[in-house]
């Protein structure tokens, strides 16, 4: 059972870091949580099928991060014990990473991709990689190494591609946020198929090394959260330039790359002009006037 304080549907960053700090909640009875909800819902009942691997060493590394806690006093990072859920597209080190083919089954990174590593060294937790179609080539959700993922707002309806199972895994709480990866719509259909806060990026402000990407020129990562602010925090961790895709030269030069939690206080948009994103409600334009 969770604390009757903490609820682990619909927790935020911040409900799961208050959680942690008022002694509420361990990182590794957080992952256990997750993890029962995924035998419930993913692997049992529903059937949603859209988790392909658990990481099988997460509780272990949740205890890291206890340990950690308990003798300093402080989270290691802005993504301290977030179990994400991550697109099985990204290459993880020790874990199978398939590419939603089973051509690649049996295929486990020596390394770990970049924004992955950015995920760690910010405290996350990569609790499971999630379902796409084959190599990322469909908006719709099946795929030869996991199957069919089904939509948990409606179970005959597709979730939406190609990260269809970090879409369906996030809106059904099966992990706190989650990394998808976009060419033509791939963040973009799931997370309105499936009510979530989805961001495509410009291309090169997010590492594509050890992503795949399907067309050099417009694939990126990118958060799937339920909320704004949760998106806002792993872009601030996502963003930055790596040596080894010279696409993210683009961080460097963005004038407003990075920060971009900080720029939601109140005010902070004013005078930015327009804006369009994938949002819970779907493609929305929003308008911002100068005063």
């Amino acid at each position: 059972m969770s604390s009757p304080k903490f609820r682990l549907q619909e927790a935020t960053i911040d409900d799961i870091h208050s959680a942690f700090r008022s002694g509420e909640l361990t990182c590794r009875r957080l992952v256990e949580l997750y993890l029962a909800r995924i035998e419930a819902y993913d692997k049992s009942g529903p059937g949603l099928n859209a988790i392909i691997t658990v990481n099988e060493n997460v509780l272990a590394q949740a205890e890291e991060l206890d340990l950690s806690f308990q003798q300093s006093g402080e989270l290691v990072g802005p993504l301290h014990g977030i179990p994400v859920l991550l697109k099985d597209q990204a290459e993880t080190a020790g874990i199978r990473t398939t590419f939603g083919s089973v051509a690649f089954e049996g295929y486990v990174p020596e390394e770990d991709a970049t924004a992955v590593g950015r995920l760690k060294e910010a405290g996350a937790l990569i609790l499971a990689k999630t379902n796409l179609p084959d190599f990322a080539t469909s908006w719709f959700a099946y795929s030869s190494a996991g199957g069919e993922t089904k939509n948990p707002y409606d179970l005959d309806r597709d979730p939406g591609g190609s990260s269809s199972g970090t879409g369906a895994a996030v809106a059904a709480n099966l992990g706190a946020v989650g990394i998808g990866e976009d060419t033509g719509g791939s963040i973009r259909v799931p997370s309105s198929f499936d009510n979530l806060v989805g961001v495509r990026v410009t291309t090169g402000l997010i590492s594509r090394k050890g992503m795949s990407p399907l067309v050099v020129f417009q694939d990126t990562a990118g958060p799937m959260t339920r909320t704004v602010r949760d998106a806002a925090a792993l872009l601030d961790v996502l963003v930055g330039y790596d040596p080894e895709d010279p696409f993210t030269a683009s961080a460097t030069l963005a004038r407003d790359a990075g920060g971009y939690r900080s720029g939601l206080e109140e005010g902070d948009l004013r005078g930015r002009g327009s804006a369009c994103c994938a949002t819970r409600s779907g493609r929305t334009r929003i308008r911002i006037r100068a005063r």
